[in-house]
């Protein structure tokens, strides 16, 4: 087993060494590490190969194809797509399936996650190190295989937590996503889970949701009800109080008016009922201008024989 080894590194090294009529090195290839992402430049053969001394690359990178490795990550926040329509993301249906109280639910996922450069503490290594050599994928690689699986579980996991019923998924999914991303970050360490959310609408059975949605509508005409009967007791309530407060006034003013009465009751006197006679015949002597009224007198009219009489002496 050592000599083969031997004999693949010596020609590899033949390879490496030996020069092209153009003057290129056999097998040495370049990449561009963008802004935003970071490469690990890991030597295949060697003392130094293995990922514990892989370098962290960016900008233009040389390596020599047959001994050198360049994986490339986003650092970057990027959200990506797991949806049952092929219009997103992959062209398969990638939907996330979990099941929740033994019913197969469906959903369209997205998921926000990049990778870091984040120094391990007390290690000359990053986290980019780590989760190279714990999964061995490219991004690409780990995002439609390990990071599905992952949501997939989260999702099975969290609901199995909480207790869902398939009629407790409309009022809940803000509650399953946010543990879902918690379940997920603490999944995959290595990376940085920012947000998991819903892109629509939980799939479920057609008859449990046919089931769902007509609970939902009895609900729905039950509040309806309830609200319709207390609006007409309060109305009702209203009325009865508006009714008994204008008969309150209607009682005060008759209070009222009794009670001036009877002060005006009582304050008629036999000595009041002088004065006032006594005013009204000052007023009387005041307007008198000396006349006594005349007297009309009734003339002696003769009626009946007294005409024939006359006409004849």
């Amino acid at each position: 087993m050592k000599i083969k080894n031997a004999v693949s590194l010596l020609y590899a090294v033949v390879l490496g060494t030996g020069l092209s009529s153009c003057g290129v090195v056999p097998g040495t290839s370049m990449k561009t590490v963008e802004p935003g992402y970071a490469g690990l430049k890991i030597n295949l053969y060697g003392k130094t190969k293995g990922i514990d001394n892989a370098q962290v690359v960016t900008g233009r990178v040389w390596y020599n194809g047959y001994t050198e490795q360049v994986v490339i990550f986003p650092t970057f926040i990027n959200t990506y797509p797991f949806t049952q329509t092929s219009t997103e993301g992959s062209p398969n249906d990638e939907s996330v399936i979990f099941s929740v109280g033994g019913s197969p639910v469906s959903a369209d996922v997205g998921v926000s996650f990049g990778f870091t450069g984040e120094q391990l503490p007390g290690k000359n290594t990053t986290k980019l190190h780590q989760f190279y050599e714990t999964y061995r994928k490219t991004p690409e690689q780990f995002r439609a295989n390990e990071l599905r699986n992952g949501l997939r579980n989260c999702f099975g996991e969290v609901a199995e937590q909480l207790k869902l019923t398939p009629s407790m998924l409309p009022t809940s999914q803000q509650k399953l996503v946010v543990a879902v991303s918690d379940c997920t970050q603490k999944r995959f360490p290595t990376i940085v889970i920012q947000d998991v959310s819903l892109l629509g609408p939980l799939r479920l059975p057609p008859d449990i949701q046919k089931s769902i949605d007509e609970q939902f509508a009895a609900q729905q005409a039950a509040q309806t009800a309830e609200s319709n009967r207390r609006k007409v007791e309060a109305e009702a309530a209203a009325n009865v109080a508006k009714a008994k407060g204008e008969a309150q006034v209607t009682i005060e003013q008759a209070r009222a008016e009794a009670e001036a009465n009877r002060l005006r009751a009582g304050s008629v006197t036999p000595q009041l009922l002088e004065l006032e006679r006594l005013r009204v015949e000052r007023s009387r002597i005041q307007k008198w201008d000396g006349q006594h009224a005349p007297t009309i007198q009734t003339p002696n009219v003769q009626l009946g024989n007294n005409n024939a009489q006359t006409a004849n002496p």
